[in-house]
């Protein structure tokens, strides 16, 4: 199945801001116990990398939403994701999580078996498609709420026939230029706003 089965205590899916805490609780609170995370894309920060439309930002106060471990000192409390995202990176290089991450990995089936009591993840690589194994006896979801490579989108009816742009904002195109033309926002959540 490629390389050979590695053995971890707990095996953290996703870098973004909950697993990155998660991998600071367990080095502080279990230091006796052996952890990786695995991560589908290739850089950490979850939702705060992912978003990049224009003046993307928390919809939560960042001196809550932060880390008690690593208060957010910024003196804006509702953020923008560049910040957010500097946070993260700052606080994955301060506590060593990076080194722990496992990038490019993504979780395509995990199996229990009460009989070892072990969890059998078996993952993907990203790129080369290529499988591996990791066993765990604890298995700490922190994927978010968002598909990464295909956020959720409606069918509208009469839509074959618009003639302009959808725009995802999961799926920003840097060159966008709305300057001078009609758009149409829906939904009514943070990003709408």
């Amino acid at each position: 199945m490629g390389e050979p089965t590695q053995f971890v205590d707990v095996l953290i899916v996703g870098a973004g801001l909950s697993g990155i805490g998660a991998a600071v609780h367990l080095e502080r609170e279990a230091p006796s116990r052996t952890f990786v995370i695995v991560e589908s894309r290739d850089t950490l920060g979850g939702t705060w990398d992912l978003f990049r439309y224009p003046n993307v930002r928390s919809d939560s106060d960042m001196y809550t939403l932060g880390y008690e471990f690593a208060p957010w000192l910024a003196k804006k409390s509702i953020a923008d994701g560049a910040d957010i995202l500097t946070y993260l990176n700052d606080v994955a290089d301060r506590f060593d999580v990076r080194s722990k991450i496992h990038f490019s990995q993504r979780v395509i089936a995990a199996s229990w078996s009460s009989e070892s009591a072990k969890w059998t993840v078996s993952l993907r690589h990203s790129h080369s498609g290529a499988l591996s194994t990791i066993e765990c006896r604890f298995l700490w979801g922190n994927t978010g709420y968002y598909r990464y490579d295909a956020g959720y989108r409606p069918h509208f009816d009469g839509e074959e026939s618009f003639a302009g742009q959808f725009v995802h904002p999961q799926f920003w195109p840097e060159s966008l230029d709305v300057a001078g033309k009609r758009v149409a926002v829906i939904g009514s959540g943070a990003t709408a706003m």
